[in-house]
């Protein structure tokens, strides 16, 4: 296939999808719920990009050998390091919560600043318990995230109902903003209670267990290995759509894997050392440095995508994102562009990237490339991937995946595209119109 018949034919596929795809996505895409959750996903960006540097600067002691001056500076004193991270990626549902409720309740002209209380009131409840006496906050972070989505939308509808259908406290006479607190008593009355009791109610039939913690509890997958083609591409596929949904998929489903995976590199390791053939393909670095190159879903060919977008907000969101892609951090692109909660993107996310991810397995099986021997967590691309290997045939691997993520992304991201230029030029015109306006006093 020539250049030409190549590029006719990608013309084709995008005009296909923008004339059968586009207009179911525009529609989810526009559904107010949706709405806010992309919304408010996207002004978490700054947190998320605060997080990722402060946990670059974490890991780079993990490029230094073993005793060596600034190796041990940074195993001295890792917890004042690791700080920034804890409050910002340790908070992140509640970070959500506060983003989320404001972008709904905008759109559902409650009072922002109780729909906010309500919202990060309800995550706090839902995502915390007390053990042996204290609070403890665990789940806060990104596996609270999902929880943190609902709660907050759910709340925001709440007293938007409530206020609507007259259900609050009316006294006349007391100025607006005293008179905006008593309204909104009721609704936050409603909402803290039933919060309370859910948590309670969840608690008392999971043995202790709050929802984010039974919802992974419920996912431990019963397999007794994970070295297939059949597992790498399930795993993916949850790990993709959990992702997709607002969870930390890698977080959900590394507990369950883990076993595994340190089992297979612990063989691998022994049978490099031996001399012998590799046994396994799905040890730790396996996921982190290839199925998850660049990060969770391949995240890195968007960054590239982004670079070159003729949209500002989304060259803005590639800019902030390479120096975390380096380091396998996803998080600034699924929140930022977003990938979350957006149908624009769900079918090259979701399905495309467990395709890929079983394509590098089967490299790995057929012998093209050495399987992971080492787990070399913290180091950036590409200099993790030879260390994971020893094989200087995964820099190779690891650039071919990336032109085909890109290959795989390009006509979804040009119908995302297509949609943030059109709404950016329709922001224009507004402003071209007010300043021609002239309105200087």
């Amino acid at each position: 296939m020539s250049v030409a018949e190549k590029k006719s034919f990608m013309n084709k596929f995008i005009a296909f999808m923008e004339k059968y795809f586009e207009p179911v996505a525009a529609k989810i895409e526009k559904q107010r719920h949706i709405s806010s959750i992309k919304n408010g996903m996207i002004a978490l960006i700054s947190v998320l990009i605060i997080g990722s540097f402060s946990l670059i600067i974490s890991a780079i002691g993990n490029m230094f050998p073993a005793g060596s001056v600034i190796k041990t500076f940074f195993v001295d004193h890792a917890e004042m390091l690791n700080l920034p991270f804890q409050f910002t990626f340790g908070l992140l549902s509640v970070y959500c919560a506060i983003t989320i409720s404001y972008s709904h309740a905008k759109q559902m002209k409650a009072p922002i600043l109780h729909s906010i209380i309500a919202g990060v009131m309800a995550t706090l409840v839902l995502n915390t318990k007390f053990v042996d006496g204290a609070l403890s906050t665990a789940f806060l972070d990104s596996r609270g995230l999902f929880i943190a989505i609902f709660a907050s939308l759910i709340s925001v509808e709440v007293i938007a109902l409530f206020i609507r259908k007259n259900i609050t406290i009316r006294i006349k006479g007391l100025p607006d903003g005293i008179a905006t607190t008593f309204e909104a008593i009721v609704p936050l009355v409603v909402i803290l209670f039933g919060a309370v009791g859910l948590s309670v109610a969840m608690q008392s039939v999971t043995s202790g267990q709050i929802i984010p913690e039974a919802f992974t509890t419920m996912l431990a997958p019963a397999i007794n290995s994970i070295d297939t083609p059949y597992a790498v591409f399930l795993i993916c596929f949850f790990e993709m759509l959990f992702w997709f949904i607002g969870l930390n998929g890698y977080a959900i489903l590394v507990g369950f894997v883990m076993p595994f995976m340190t089992q297979y590199l612990g063989a691998n390791a022994a049978a490099y050392a031996a001399g012998e053939s590799i046994p396994h393909v799905f040890a730790p670095n396996f996921w982190d440095y290839f199925m998850g190159f660049s990060g969770s879903g391949l995240t890195g060919a968007l960054v590239l995508l982004a670079l070159f977008s003729k949209s500002k907000e989304l060259k803005a969101v590639g800019k902030v994102s390479v120096v975390p892609a380096i380091f396998t951090i996803s998080e600034p692109v699924v929140f930022g562009l977003p990938i979350c909660f957006n149908p624009y993107l769900f079918i090259p996310f979701v399905i495309g990237t467990p395709i890929v991810a079983v394509g590098q397995w089967f490299v790995f099986h057929f012998g093209w490339v050495r399987p992971p021997i080492a787990n070399v967590g913290g180091t950036p691309i590409p200099l993790a991937q030879y260390l994971a290997t020893m094989d200087w045939r995964a820099i190779i691997l690891i650039i071919v995946v990336l032109a085909v993520a890109v290959c795989m992304y390009y006509p979804f991201f040009k119908m995302y595209e297509k949609s943030l230029v059109k709404e950016e030029a329709n922001v224009s015109d507004r402003e071209r119109a007010h300043e021609a306006l002239d309105l200087d006093f």
